[in-house]
């Protein structure tokens, strides 16, 4: 028998576990060329997401650009013809915005705490509610679904609907929580509410009432993905239904709380609707948040920049706690 040469021996397959170094030693890179990649990329599926990508670089990526661009801009009812080319202002907007208080005499700083005191106590207060109507009509019973339906009712209705009707519920003397409130000597049957101090807990109260099913809904999903089996073997093991809830439920539902908290956070902070619609023009001072702060300066008073300045602000506040919680979920994938 003769011997295998370099190119027979080459084409015999190696034994598993072995390495052989191809013939003419390792293959060397290949030139990159446009034909090349144009004829590799109509073999991939990848191309039917490149007009989902480019619509979303013209409505989101692009109006970004444009509101940082314009936040270093001198842009007011004055330059406004010369737009792009209007003269460059530096960080002058945002020393501007910390620093001049608005016409309610509100400044941008006493804005972000409203803002975050809207937000914050909506979330808190809403949360136990939405849990522990998911838990309500988790289990079957007769009119479980008419109690479901009742629970949407706040949700359902549009975000104007909800400000006029709170309008008209907070009049004072006439609406019903004055009367309501005055019947019960808790308050002064002529009581203000759309004016003055007690504007901030109108609104607030306003927003528990519209928003609470949203973290209800969350909560509900979350439920109804929990295994029944695991708790029909702790009420054989002797758990309690405190002890369920502790040791099996909550554990299961925290991802889907956090989430949900997240979210109604962000959309507290961000509602513009409800102010505006509910108190008119202007707002009183303890309802300026950060939207109805940016949108007089834009459209009342024609400063372009400054308010570009409060929205970069405004997007910057809302990217640092979903980071955080991005970063936090990954951490936890990671560990698990």
């Amino acid at each position: 028998m003769r011997a295998a040469t370099p190119a027979s021996a080459a084409s015999v397959s190696p034994v598993q576990g072995s390495y052989t170094e191809p013939v003419g030693g390792p293959p060397r890179l290949r030139r990159f060329s446009w034909r090349w990649w144009a004829h590799s990329w109509r073999d991939r599926p990848l191309w039917m997401l490149l007009p989902a990508t480019l619509a979303l670089l013209l409505i989101s990526i692009a109006p970004v650009l444009l509101m940082v661009w314009l936040s270093f801009l001198n842009l007011t009812v004055s330059t406004l013809r010369q737009f792009v080319t209007a003269p460059f202002y530096g960080l002058q907007n945002f020393v501007d915005a910390f620093t001049e208080p608005s016409s309610l005499g509100v400044t941008l700083g006493w804005s972000i705490f409203i803002s975050f005191a809207f937000s914050l106590m909506a979330t808190v207060l809403t949360a136990p509610i939405g849990l522990i109507a998911a838990m309500s009509v988790h289990n079957r019973f007769n009119g479980r679904g008419l109690v479901r339906a009742i629970y949407l009712l706040p949700y359902i209705i549009p975000g104007i609907v909800t400000a006029l009707m709170a309008r008209i519920v907070f009049m004072n003397n006439s609406g019903l929580v004055d009367k309501v409130l005055g019947g019960l000597g808790l308050i002064s049957h002529n009581t203000y509410w759309l004016l003055g101090p007690h504007a901030f807990w109108a609104m607030e109260l306003t927003e528990l009432w519209s928003s609470w099913p949203f973290i209800y809904l969350m909560a509900l999903a979350g439920l109804q993905a929990i295994p029944i089996e695991q708790l029909e073997s702790s009420a054989l093991d002797g758990a309690g239904a405190w002890q369920r809830l502790r040791h099996i439920v909550l554990p299961q539902l925290s991802n889907v709380l956090k989430l949900a908290v997240l979210l109604a956070t962000l959309y507290h902070f961000a509602n513009f609707t409800l102010v505006f619609v509910m108190f008119g023009s202007p707002p009183p001072a303890g309802a300026e948040v950060l939207p109805i702060s940016m949108y007089y300066n834009a459209f009342d008073f024609f400063n372009f920049g400054l308010a570009a300045a409060i929205a970069v602000i405004t997007v910057i506040i809302l990217i640092i706690p979903g980071y955080v919680y991005l970063r936090s979920a990954r951490l936890a994938k990671m560990e698990a």
